[in-house]
């Protein structure tokens, strides 16, 4: 499919004059006055070929699945309301009597822009076009926190999930190879692996025999597929390589028998947990457990502005919040876009991400992680704090007057260690070492980068000032989950689910743009009871 480039519409005069039914806080009424016309098909042409028919407007799509995100709507419902709504219309600047076009090009359209990595490019041009309208601050105050997105698929226990891992194995390959498959798979396996299997609609016995035979019936097909009379098209097939990944995680070799490897051998980076999405991964944020991944979203907060997202992305459920803070604001710099300040909590906050965020002038504000050590657990302890460390001359001080010079160069750490037998005579041992030698320090090249921010954080005005900006990003995230459904992923690949993301949350920014320049404002939480009028 080719694309044939035509410039924006007119907005029609039949639709203009129904202006009055689309309400002036709406996105349609924003996008059909104000942002449609900025937008030329030519700015999509590299996801088309360069011949072929002619395909629908990528604005028009585009458009399209934004709307059909913020209202958290099907491909079906998403096609009716391009023929029906006037909104969508105006939006588009589509005429009246527009009869639409088949559903199944929405997912064509979706898997065309993942193809060619555009999947962020509506939204960071949206972004834009507000920023120009004066709606985004440079250099102001954003926020940032996470949440925990779930797998669309249900929960498999481990002997669900190899028996459909084979299953689904088995008819890829009739899919690909029907002949050999055939020949080769005994037909036996028709009555065992046709249906899904269920475990709780099975007996102790039967669940215990289907345990017993999964996986050497696994193996079995997969020294087949590797024999040189089999299709090489088979050992390239998806299914294929997740069923020889999952047997090398769940099973091993024992005397000549294939059998589950014990459940504490796992690696919680790349074990699988089901065959439909092999990408979600298990994790745990104190009482939450969950299996999908994290949706990372950053706001905008400052005075006189509206809440708008300057980034969102779907990471690895296994991938720390400190870790993705340095790819945040990766992202955010390339758009322009870097805050002065940016709130987050603990889990974001490190001594790498201090110095990061000081290297690209961020001020990250957040709670940094207690100090964790027997010392700091101690009454009257002698923490890290109370040592004093010159690191240009490599030696430590502590506050009995002892010096240590530095004791290991490592790459990330300072490591310095007192002599045994000056600590062995210390009257304050009790309070400074716990083991039978003497006191090692080991810290960061950049601790006093930390400390400064403990400190920081134990003064009222820094207490005063996170609980003011910090909270509200929880807000937006709660918004999304009840508005455009974010808790459960949509779509099974790891790549349509941060599609989903991005273009769900241009819709999001343009909801609360056109509220804003319609004169709405977030509303604001009341504390108390109220009992005393507000003055």
């Amino acid at each position: 499919m080719s694309l044939k480039p035509h410039p924006p519409r007119p907005m029609p005069e039949e639709l203009a004059r129904l202006a009055h039914l689309v309400a002036v806080g709406s996105p349609y009424r924003l996008v059909g006055d104000t942002l449609y016309v900025q937008y030329r098909d030519a700015d999509f042409v590299d996801l088309f070929h360069a011949e072929g028919k002619s395909g629908i407007s990528p604005v028009d799509l585009a458009f399209v699945t934004v709307f059909q995100f913020l209202e958290n709507l099907s491909d079906r419902q998403a096609a009716h309301a391009v023929r029906v709504r006037v909104d969508w219309k105006y939006a588009l600047h589509l005429p009246l009597d527009y009869a639409g076009f088949d559903f199944s090009v929405l997912s064509e359209f979706r898997a065309r822009v993942i193809r060619h990595g555009a999947e962020g490019r509506l939204f960071e041009a949206v972004l834009m076009q507000l920023a120009a309208l004066g709606l985004v601050k440079r250099r102001g105050r954003q926020r940032t926190d996470s949440l925990a997105v779930l797998s669309k698929m249900r929960d498999l226990n481990r002997l669900e999930m190899v028996v459909e891992t084979l299953r689904m194995a088995l008819q890829a390959m009739l899919k690909a190879e029907v002949a050999w498959t055939q020949a080769t798979v005994p037909t036996t396996w028709e009555e065992v692996y046709g249906d899904r299997c269920i475990t709780g609609k099975m007996t102790q016995a039967e669940r215990q025999g289907m345990a017993d035979r999964v996986g050497p019936d696994g193996q079995w097909l997969l020294e087949r597929l590797q024999a040189e009379t089999a299709p090489p098209v088979l050992r390239t097939l998806p299914a294929v390589e997740l069923l020889a990944t999952v047997w090398q995680q769940q099973f091993e070799m024992v005397e000549g028998r294939v059998v589950f490897r014990d459940k504490d051998d796992a690696d919680g980076h790349t074990r699988i947990y089901t065959p439909h999405d092999p990408e979600a991964r298990y994790s745990k944020k104190g009482q939450q457990r969950w299996v999908g991944d994290k949706l990372q979203v950053t706001e905008t907060d400052d005075e006189g502005q509206p809440h708008l997202i300057t980034d969102i992305a779907i990471t690895s459920s296994v991938e720390t919040d400190y870790e993705a803070l340095n790819s945040i604001q990766g992202r955010l710099e390339d758009r322009g876009l870097l805050p002065a300040q940016q709130y987050a909590d603990s889990g974001y906050v490190t001594e790498a991400n201090l110095v990061h965020s000081t290297g690209r002038k961020i001020d990250l504000v957040g709670p940094v992680q207690r100090d964790t050590s027997r010392q700091a657990r101690m009454p009257g302890g002698i923490t890290l704090d109370q040592f004093d460390v010159d690191a240009e001359a490599c030696i430590a001080t502590c506050p009995a007057g002892q010096q240590a010079t530095m004791g290991t160069r490592q790459a990330k750490r300072l490591v310095f260690r007192f002599p045994k037998t000056v600590c062995a005579a210390c009257p304050l041992r009790p309070q400074c070492c716990t083991g039978k030698g003497g006191r090692t320090l080991s810290l960061g090249r950049h601790y006093h980068i930390l400390q400064a921010a403990r400190a920081r954080q134990q003064t009222e005005a820094f207490k005063i000032d996170y609980h003011q900006h910090r909270s509200g990003v929880e807000g937006c995230l709660s918004a999304m989950v009840r508005g455009q459904g974010v808790r459960v992923a949509r779509y099974n690949e790891r790549s349509k689910r941060n599609l989903h993301a991005l273009f769900t949350a241009a819709g999001v920014n343009l909801r609360r743009a056109a509220l804003w320049r319609a004169g709405q404002r977030p509303q604001v939480r009341r504390q108390g009871l109220g009992l005393v009028p507000a003055t």
